[in-house]
């Protein structure tokens, strides 16, 4: 059931043609009348004057972009139910008043309800799935068959034909139903494909634009590398040579050459604060995964540890903050367990758990006082990992004693059902 869909593009545009034509050729009936015979049917008489009135309102009402925005889905539905029941209703009273009077059935009557009703149902196949347009058109036919049966007091012969009449519009307004949604349902599948084609073609553009910065800021860094820093860390030596055989007498000379030495150690400083953020992070190259990997893989051959990683092939729901804070921790803790756990083995896991991401770090080192590192200026890594936590919204934990290693536990919450402790 498709009730509450937005109403698709071009419906209205079509179904307000289909009710101007309707009007248009109900218009045409008394002029044509008027032509022949010299008068015209009053309204009372004949009701199919009277679905003019309505043709002619379901144009006005269809050409009314406020009424649309003030009902939505309604609007449409709205439009739908007055072309289908107010022809139907007529006709209905119509052969009730004939049979009252004593008159046979028209079945030219009954037969004009199926161009009447082709034209509410090209928008109702249109926008709704056939199941719908089945219950509605087929549901119409089956009441107008019992409501005949009723009138003439239950079967009768002389209902075979008005009944077939009623037969072969339910068949075929629920073929023309049946091949309408199947077109759109095909159409709407296709739309839907490309879709998600452009959105996978945005994205390997996107990927490949940032591959193609990545590698060039990195060849950018590798130039500045070897020319500048190479320049200035040589200038540096020079200078420092030029200090240390400089006599102490030349006052003058060793205040200049002091001064042009800080200048080229700042200048060399600030050189590698900008290569380090011009060359480009793992992530941006790698990924998450891949980045981790090449981590785990060069400390242990750097350190010399044992370090188990226990990852999913794929690390999704996480954007590309969150993944640099991981990285960045991850590589934090690493380096702490390098230079200050004496550890032999180290255990890194990344899964999820609960719908939340589970950052866990384990070492069989000599542990320490978390409260105690905590407060020491010597443990900014520490500090940093804190920092990076509570910019993800994530809850960060250290158990550690001296002597029993340490775990590094951090729950990265992507619901907010999540239980806000670890």
């Amino acid at each position: 059931m498709r009730l509450k869909a937005p109403i698709e593009p071009g419906l209205i545009r079509i179904f307000r043609f289909f009710a101007i034509a309707e009007t248009v050729a109900f218009l045409l009936v008394p002029l044509g009348e008027w032509l022949v015979v010299g008068s015209v049917s009053t309204w009372i008489i004949d009701p199919f004057y009277i679905i003019f009135t309505q043709a002619m309102l379901l144009s006005i009402y269809l050409s009314i972009p406020w009424l649309q925005r003030k009902l939505r889905h309604w609007y449409l539905l709205i439009a739908l139910l007055a072309a289908i029941f107010i022809p139907t209703i007529l006709v209905n009273v119509d052969l009730t008043l004939r049979m009252s009077q004593g008159q046979a059935v028209e079945l030219y009557r009954l037969w004009a309800l199926l161009p009447l009703l082709m034209i509410p149902l090209v928008p109702a196949a249109w926008q709704y799935d056939f199941r719908t347009v089945f219950l509605l058109f087929a549901g119409l036919g089956m009441a107008d068959g019992l409501y005949l049966i009723i009138i003439f007091g239950g079967f009768q012969p002389d209902l075979l034909m008005p009944l077939f009449a009623i037969f072969i519009r339910v068949v075929t307004l629920t073929l023309v139903g049946l091949m309408i949604t199947e077109l759109l349902h095909t159409q709407r599948e296709q739309r839907r494909e490309l879709m998600r084609a452009n959105l996978q073609l945005s994205r390997q553009t996107l990927v490949q634009e940032q591959l193609a910065i990545s590698h060039e800021r990195n060849r950018l860094a590798r130039e500045l590398h070897d020319t500048l820093a190479h320049t200035l860390s040589g200038l540096s030596v020079q200078l420092e040579a030029i200090h240390t055989v400089m006599p102490p007498e030349n006052n003058e000379v060793l205040e200049m050459v002091e001064l042009s030495l800080e200048t080229a150690r700042t200048g060399l400083e600030e050189t590698r604060r900008a290569l380090k953020a011009l060359r480009a992070e793992p992530i941006e190259d790698l990924g998450l995964n891949l980045a981790l990997r090449n981590l785990v893989l060069a400390t242990r051959a750097r350190a010399h540890l044992q370090i188990h990683l226990n990852l999913p092939e794929k690390l999704d729901f996480l954007n590309r903050d969150e993944e640099q804070a991981i990285y960045r921790i991850t590589q934090e803790a690493l380096e702490n367990v390098v230079r200050h756990a004496e550890a032999g083995v180290v255990s890194i896991s990344l899964l999820p758990i609960d719908k939340d991401w589970i950052l866990e770090i384990r070492d069989d080192g000599k542990g320490f006082d978390y409260q105690l590192a905590l407060e020491s200026p010597e443990h900014m890594g520490l500090r940093g990992i804190q920092e990076r936590s509570a910019g993800m919204n994530a809850a960060f934990n250290v158990v550690s004693q001296p002597g029993k290693g340490t775990t590094l536990h951090l729950r990265l919450r992507k619901n907010d059902d999540s239980d806000s402790g670890l």
